[in-house]
């Protein structure tokens, strides 16, 4: 009777720990540094960061085992031009097997690295698919801003 109890004390312990970790796992993971930049992971956190700071939002859709994205976050976005007019923006970078974020990006295709130029109030500004250097990306975001 008394390793009965044992047992089950140590099954709701185990229980409760890992119901801890799990929780405070998703408080942990919402934003990330990215080559020197702070990225959000979660769309809806960074919309409601965009609607209080009057910010436009750039999302980044990749995943980490595409080589092009690596490519994108290793070269083009430690651009110190590319940096500085980031700074401009909420940034988010999502996971293209993250279907909530998904919903909010209806013209996402499939094609990594993509990036969605959005107003706070959720509205497409315009998209590319791609790796780009960083002159060629710095030309698109100035076009964009104009």
């Amino acid at each position: 009777m008394r390793i009965r109890g044992l047992c089950i004390f140590f099954l709701f312990t185990s229980l409760f720990f890992v119901g801890c970790s799990e929780k405070s796992k998703d408080k942990v993971d919402t934003v990330k540094t990215i080559s020197g930049l702070t990225w959000y992971l979660n769309i809806e956190n960074a919309l409601a960061q965009a609607k209080e700071e009057k910010k436009n939002i750039i999302v980044m859709v990749g995943e980490d085992s595409c080589r092009w994205c690596k490519k994108m976050k290793e070269q083009t976005l430690t651009d110190n031009r590319i940096q500085e007019k980031l700074k401009a923006y909420i940034l988010v970078s999502v996971k293209r097997s993250d279907k909530d974020a998904l919903k909010y990006l209806n013209t996402f295709d499939g094609n990594i690295p993509s990036f969605f130029f959005m107003q706070d109030n959720k509205e497409l500004i315009e998209s590319i698919v791609g790796y780009f250097k960083a002159d060629d990306f710095l030309d698109y975001i100035n076009e964009i801003e104009e």
